[in-house]
Parts: C-alpha cells; sequence; structure tokens
C-alpha cells in the first residue's frame, strides 16, 4: 500500500487527521487556503507527538513526511486516500470535490461530516462510487474510533479498501 494521503483542510480535524497518518508513518500533503495553516498543523502535530506515543508499548514507526502544499492539484496528485476536512457547507464541498476529480481519479474521497448524509455528498460527482464519510472522534491522533459510512453507491470493495486504510492506523472504524 502506497503510504501517502492528502488532507484537504488544516484545522483542528485535519490538523489531527494529518498528525494520526504521520505519526503512523505514512507521508502527508496538507491543502489549506489559511495563512496560518502550517503553524496551526504544528501545534497539533506536537501536541499528538508528545501524547500518541503513551497510548501503546509498541514502538511508533518511523514518522511520515509532512507537505503544505499551494493548491488542491498539488496536494491528491497519486494518493489512494484524500481526507476531506473543510467547513460543514455542501458548496463548498462540492466544489472541493470538483477539484479533487479533475486531479485524481482512482483515490478514495473521505469525507470527515459530522452530518452530511453520504448522497448528498455524492450528488455532484461525476464517480460517487469514491466518496465515502469517515467522520472521526475528536481528537483524531488519541481517539482511534471513526464512523465509516457508506451509501448504495459504495461497492463493497471501496468500503474494504477505506477499513485497510484506516486500520494501518490503528483506527477502527465503526461501520453504520
Amino acid at each position: 500500500m502506497d503510504k501517502q494521503v492528502a488532507i484537504i483542510g488544516g484545522g483542528v480535524i485535519g490538523g489531527g487527521w494529518a498528525a494520526r497518518f504521520m505519526l503512523n508513518g505514512w507521508d502527508v500533503r496538507i491543502f489549506d487556503l489559511d495563512p496560518n495553516a502550517e503553524r496551526k498543523t504544528e501545534a497539533v502535530l506536537e501536541n499528538a507527538r508528545r501524547a500518541l506515543p503513551g497510548l501503546t508499548d509498541i514502538a511508533m514507526p518511523p514518522e511520515g513526511r509532512l507537505t503544505h502544499c499551494k493548491t488542491i492539484v498539488e496536494a491528491v496528485t497519486d494518493c489512494a486516500l484524500i481526507v476531506e476536512a473543510v467547513p460543514e457547507r455542501l458548496e463548498i464541498k462540492h466544489a472541493v470535490y470538483a477539484d479533487i476529480e479533475a486531479a485524481n481519479t482512482t483515490g478514495i474521497i473521505a469525507s470527515s461530516t459530522s452530518g452530511i448524509m453520504p448522497t448528498d455528498l455524492q450528488s455532484e460527482l461525476k464517480h460517487p462510487e469514491r466518496l465515502i464519510v469517515a467522520h472521526p472522534f475528536n481528537p483524531v491522533y488519541l481517539l482511534p474510533l471513526i464512523e465509516l459510512v457508506p451509501s448504495e453507491a459504495n461497492s463493497a470493495e471501496t468500503v474494504q479498501r477505506a477499513k485497510d486504510i484506516l486500520t494501518s492506523i490503528a483506527m477502527y472504524p465503526l461501520h453504520v
């Protein structure tokens, strides 16, 4: 499995995802328009570096690399998983998905939404079968539970691929 993930949105949830993946050996590309995104992500990462290793008696893998990207295209190209963690506004999410689909035709798009139905998120996608809801508990870097919410558009293979990726970073999907 190629251990490279894109995260679109570097706020509390996106930064938590970045820390979770990085501390489990994945390379992370993050895109966020906020001019303070790098500082905010680094603060979350520092908290995670202090806290996460204390939850296990097994040595953590070598830390992955973090790259702050200037565009969504730069972030998502060739990634098997793209985590969307932008504000809970459908029009923003749809605009982000259009950019993702234009740059990456094979990766799973995992929305961190806490309240929007997968079918609403998928409604404007060319390939709705690629999008699944993956709503983490917070803080993402500490709590290993995640709601994995597919729709009828998702194949069993897509759901299993998402589960495989999430369990590789010590997350335990609750399949809804």
